[in-house]
């Protein structure tokens, strides 16, 4: 019989379409039905292998804090489901899930929220990657004027997607290769980047390519804002992140002798380049706070 926790941890292990949030709400969700579904005598067994399957997808992204910090929270709700009768604990362990979930959306909300607010009507923004939130952030100024610059984001191109999104939501876009953003990134209002995770100190964990724009808006006095929800935090007891490489053959580069091919997904900007953290909770002023933008 194939393993349904398997099965799911190659389909996470594999994703490259989807977020931090998203695959740590996924994850929810497929844990949430887990508890209903899978084989335990008591509810003792059900909370090990429920806090076991847990831990095992939280493994297999170790870039993406929110994996660890949702489906902890989770986990911390799952200890009075031991006490609990099995057809209840399956039933309590299963809501937990989803209501961790539906927090960590309204939180993604409320951020992407506060970001449109600070950015305001008008603005020429510059992104990379596909961020959920940031998406977000951009469907809520769909009618405010807003203009985009989207890098491809190599090597699987995700930028596509976000600029597919802005087009059907009729959001003016330049679509340009990861190599010519600094140069498009120059005239931008303001940049905007989600994060897979914030270490303690701020700096942040993103696609590769986040430093290198991080640069170009100090460079050009652009304010540089990074959007997310507070869950994306690690805390300061954390051994900080392991950055994730993925298969060089996805670049299509040559095999070589005495060439080595890296394909690193994820780096670390340091929070002294950074303009403001926006989260839930609102606006956390940056480093580079003075920074001129839309609206400061």
């Amino acid at each position: 019989m194939a393993d349904p926790v398997a099965e799911f941890r190659a389909r996470l292990a594999a994703d490259r379409l989807h977020g931090a949030s998203e695959l740590a709400r996924q994850s929810l969700e497929f844990l949430s039905e887990l508890a209903r579904r899978t084989a335990a005598p008591d509810p003792a067994t059900l909370v090990a292998d429920l806090c076991a399957a847990a831990d095992f997808l939280v493994a297999t992204r170790p870039s993406m804090a929110p994996l660890y910090n949702l489906l902890g929270r989770w986990k911390g709700e799952l200890a009075r489901c031991g006490h609990l009768p099995l057809a209840e604990a399956r039933a309590t362990a299963a809501g937990a899930a989803e209501s961790v979930a539906a927090e960590s959306k309204r939180a993604v909300d409320r951020a992407a929220g506060h970001a449109a607010t600070r950015l305001g009507a008008g603005c020429t923004i510059a992104t990379l990657s596909l961020s959920s939130t940031v998406a977000a952030v951009f469907e809520k100024l769909r009618e405010a004027g807003v203009r985009a610059i989207v890098a491809e984001s190599r090597p699987l191109n995700e930028g596509h997607r976000l600029a597919a999104a802005l087009s059907a939501w009729h959001i003016p876009t330049t679509l340009v290769t990861d190599a010519a953003l600094g140069r498009y990134a120059a005239g931008a209002d303001a940049i905007l980047v989600g994060a897979d995770a914030l270490t303690a100190d701020g700096a942040v964990v993103n696609k590769t390519g986040t430093y290198l724009l991080a640069l170009t808006a100090r460079d050009n006095g652009i304010p540089f804002y990074v959007c997310c929800e507070s869950f994306k935090r690690l805390s300061p007891s954390s051994e900080g992140p392991e950055l994730e490489e993925m298969d060089p053959a996805e670049l299509g580069a040559p095999e070589l002798p005495g060439v080595r091919v890296m394909n690193p997904y994820f780096e670390v900007t340091p929070a002294r380049l950074v303009s403001a953290w926006i989260t839930e909770a609102g606006v956390e002023r940056g480093p580079r706070a003075g920074a001129t933008g839309c609206h400061q």
